[in-house]
């Protein structure tokens, strides 16, 4: 067990690398001088915020200067040399580069079902799949908070401080074991609570069939979360992707996180209560796309609750590599959440029940 969680302590040390290589890159841009605009075939996307326009290329941010024209730098979004920098291909094969270690094939298909596990610890491996978790919460509000956290807790050095992920037999939709995901409400001053299990081991991109499944059961006297299953890239800053949001904590929906953060919500006057106190199956279809036309499905307990078109990537090169469930966002004041998470299955083939 030892070796394998090597792999994940690897993969977060590069993960965090990147972070600071982007942000020296960051402060180098901010002292750069104004650029003339770029010929439009090298913007990438153009966003209008509050009056002012952004357009985004090779992975730069710029604000448009509504007097002279000019680009003036903003943030770098991503670094636009990340797939040779984390991928390589061998016999047709794609890899993920860990630091230190041999590469990770990445995956089109994964399933748990918790079954045989009794810590956290048990998860979080190649062995199993899972590659980190988000404890972020008034205890560890920060990110290198709950990092260290995280390490120490998977290290069996340390137990939970408040948020809590376990795998647990006290509810369960089959077998044994289900996943048990607990937050606290946010503090002040943060801008979200979480308590969620992840791997960046999937790869997913433009074209692709993306299907997903799995069962959750929010307790009666539970807080809603806002967000049970996120499908993302951690390539790009804030990790956009499509997620599966409860909207005003009584309808299941769609968003895509990222620039205008578009939803794609049931028709109105005809939506489906998320029920609390029982097991309920959410099963989702994904085409993806960074145009219109991409294929957005999502099924309730078998019944189809939204079917409609739209984007589904920020960008038309990114790759969904991170797949993330239990409660990936908590903003509710007052109350503590927990979700239960039981069978779950992401798959670019379709998946029988």
């Amino acid at each position: 067990m030892l070796l394998s969680r090597r792999p994940f302590i690897l993969i977060a040390a590069v993960l965090a690398a990147m972070l600071v290589v982007t942000t020296i890159w960051s402060g180098m841009g901010r002292r750069a001088a104004s650029i003339e605009p770029l010929p439009q075939s090298e913007v990438e996307r153009t966003v209008t915020e509050k009056g002012t326009t952004y357009k985004l290329s090779k992975g730069r941010l710029y604000r448009v200067n509504a007097r002279s024209g000019k680009w003036e730098f903003a943030q770098q979004v991503y670094d636009p040399e990340f797939y040779s920098k984390n991928y390589i291909e061998k016999n047709g094969t794609i890899f993920r580069k860990v630091d230190g270690a041999e590469p990770v094939p990445v995956k089109r298909h994964f399933v748990d079902d918790f079954e045989s596990a009794k810590h956290l610890a048990d998860l979080i491996g190649l062995e199993r799949g899972w590659t980190s978790c988000e404890l972020q919460s008034p205890k560890a509000p920060t990110v290198n908070d709950y990092v260290k956290l995280r390490k120490l807790i998977v290290k069996g050095e340390a137990d939970f401080l408040d948020n809590r992920i376990e795998p647990i037999g006290e509810v369960v939709h089959g077998g044994k074991m289900a996943l048990k995901t607990v937050s606290m409400s946010p503090s002040r001053g943060m801008i979200t609570a979480k308590s969620s299990l992840s791997t960046e081991l999937m790869h997913f991109v433009k074209g692709d069939d993306v299907w997903m499944s799995l069962w959750c059961h929010v307790p009666v006297d539970s807080g809603m979360p806002f967000t049970v299953l996120d499908l993302e890239t951690t390539w790009i800053k804030q990790q956009p992707g499509m997620r599966i949001v409860i909207a005003d904590g009584k309808h299941a929906c769609f968003q895509l996180k990222g620039f205008e953060h578009p939803y794609y919500r049931q028709p109105k006057g005809k939506e489906v209560l998320f029920p609390t106190g029982r097991w309920v199956h959410l099963t989702a279809h994904l085409t993806l796309t960074e145009k219109d036309d991409g294929v957005i499905e999502l099924w309730q307990d078998k019944q189809k609750i939204i079917d409609t078109h739209g984007q589904t990537l920020v960008l038309d090169h990114v790759i969904y590599n991170s797949f993330e469930i239990g409660i990936s966002a908590y903003n509710e004041q007052g109350k503590r959440a927990t979700l239960y998470v039981d069978d779950v299955s992401i798959s670019n083939q379709p998946m029988k029940d």
